[in-house]
């Protein structure tokens, strides 16, 4: 793909260029909300919350209308009967056919309720955590789960599961099942590898943590690495907010957000190299795909891998810090008196902890099985929203056998359900896995120690495609394989192995994967 925003990609037949345009009007009213989104996360005073929600509303309703008109219908039904269309344009008719028949099935005014009533949700979650408070945010999120419910039933192919629906807005085909199955394959091998690490790794932090480390030289290094990785600042932004994310509008404005933590190094550095990662794939993506539908990432599993990949198989490597690290010593005078292989081995303790964003590679996969059990639960009606704290509180005991003191490092430390996102996270697991896989390929082609040459590489493997190709699809071109959940376990196993004593290490970790 070329790069030329003077050129189209598209067929020249009328009805494709008609579905371009409109799909063109389709991204605009989508981004005008998102930035809507993003203002209400990052500079929003608090009383413009009702106002937002209105405003969201709004916006949410032009586009089903919009998207589920004669014309659109008619459009995809010209397009179909074409016997010869490139690849771009079948991904054009597959997208779009795709949004519109699920659009189509939902009611403007359930559309509208759902995009009002998760804007309210959201800024109630924000005043619930602060307090930690869940008992502030249960009625909402009651009317959040509602909604969503009913929403996925309307939507539900035959033979999916509510459920299933709900997965298939983040990763199109995934289902429960198929989620299950993989989770259920990796879940005792991080188990074992969690008991036998968190002994191994256990105190390597305590020089860095709880130490202090000034924001405005937390933000310096970070914006030096960001721009490093490649991060195109004349086409995006960093800011702050509650919980770190990224959105887009265009290839020309991808913005991110960090948090700040002035007792830990680590939280704001790895939020914003992980958002760098998402950032950079949106950045990456043909700018002739942008304003027809295909403009995005395809699916958030895949999604999640640049963003993994980046934070863990990058940022927290040894040979990353070489380079680095005299950076962060002059900046930060904890860190003076603490050599790189202790500062390396720092960010790589394994420990079962409370809050998912902040958790170690090998136990943040514990942290999305957790949530994935309790939504599917949730969905199936298995569990009463009252109960949720108790719930959630059990499971982590249970899991990673620690126990939340309060709701806000326990059910309200994620803003996913004020947004109505159930489904979203196992794609962060799902991302990691393939992750793994696709850095393993890379490892063999590229020198992955030079990071303008790892993000060329993604770029023209990955980023550039947009929603061309489905996740499944791209990683069967990138790695030769479907996804194969044993290259994570082998990353993990190796990283750690190299870290700490090999002989050791290896032994102890074979017997304990076997005993499981």
């Amino acid at each position: 793909m070329s790069g030329n925003k003077k050129s189209s990609v598209f067929s020249k037949n009328e009805h494709v260029q008609e579905l371009v345009r409109i799909s063109g009007e389709l991204a605009d009213i989508g981004n005008a909300a998102g930035l809507l989104s993003w203002d209400q996360e990052t500079y929003m005073p608090v009383k413009g919350a009702e106002a937002r929600a209105k405003q969201l509303a709004t916006l949410a309703g032009i586009y089903h209308e919009k998207l589920t008109s004669l014309t659109v219908k008619q459009l995809i039904n010209q397009v179909k009967k074409l016997k010869k269309l490139n690849i771009y344009s079948a991904a054009l008719l597959r997208e779009i056919g795709r949004v519109y028949r699920k659009e189509n099935r939902l009611p403007k005014k359930l559309v509208e309720e759902l995009s009002e009533v998760t804007s309210r949700a959201f800024d109630v979650w924000q005043k619930a955590k602060k307090e930690s408070n869940f008992a502030l945010f249960e009625k909402d999120l009651a009317r959040v789960v509602r909604l969503n419910i009913t929403a996925a039933k309307l939507l539900r192919e035959k033979g999916q599961t509510v459920y299933d629906a709900m997965l298939d807005d983040y990763e199109h085909g995934l289902t429960e099942k198929e989620a299950e199955r993989v989770f259920r394959e990796v879940q005792p091998k991080l188990t074992a590898l969690a008991k036998k690490l968190s002994k191994i790794t256990a105190g390597a932090d305590s020089k860095i943590a709880n130490k202090g480390y000034k924001w405005e030289k937390q933000w310096g290094l970070g914006m030096r690495i960001i721009k490093d990785m490649g991060y195109d600042l004349e086409a995006g932004r960093q800011d702050t907010s509650a919980h770190p994310f990224t959105t887009g509008f265009g290839t020309g404005d991808v913005r991110i957000t960090t948090w700040k933590n002035e007792s830990d190094l680590r939280p704001a550095l790895f939020a914003t190299i992980h958002e760098t990662g998402h950032a950079l794939y949106e950045q990456g993506i043909d700018p002739r795909l942008e304003r027809a539908i295909l403009g995005g990432g395809t699916g958030l599993a895949m999604h999640e891998s640049q963003s993994r990949m980046w934070e863990n198989m990058v940022g927290r490597s040894e040979w990353f810090w070489k380079k680095y690290y005299p950076q962060a010593q002059q900046a930060f005078q904890a860190l003076q008196a603490v050599s790189r292989q202790e500062f390396v081995k720092a960010i790589n303790v394994v420990r079962p902890s409370l809050i998912r964003v902040e958790a170690d590679e090998v136990t943040y996969g514990l942290h999305i099985i957790i949530r994935f059990e309790i939504e599917k639960d949730l969905v199936r009606g298995k569990i009463k929203i009252k109960d949720l704290p108790k719930i959630w509180n059990q499971k982590y005991k249970e899991l990673l056998g620690v126990t939340p003191k309060n709701d806000r490092e326990g059910v309200l430390q994620d803003v996913h359900w004020s947004h109505g996102l159930f489904g979203y996270f196992p794609t962060y697991l799902l991302g990691t896995m393939m992750a793994a896989q696709i850095f393993a390929t890379a490892q063999k082609q590229i020198d992955v120690t030079n990071l303008k040459a790892l993000r060329e590489w993604l770029r023209v493997n990955i980023h550039q495609y947009g929603k061309v190709y489905s996740s499944s699809e791209l990683l069967k071109r990138v790695t030769g394989e479907r996804l194969n959940p044993q290259h994570y376990i082998d990353y993990l196993e190796e990283k750690f192995a190299k870290l700490y004593n090999p002989q050791v290490m290896n032994s102890k970790v074979t017997m304990m994967m076997t005993s499981v």
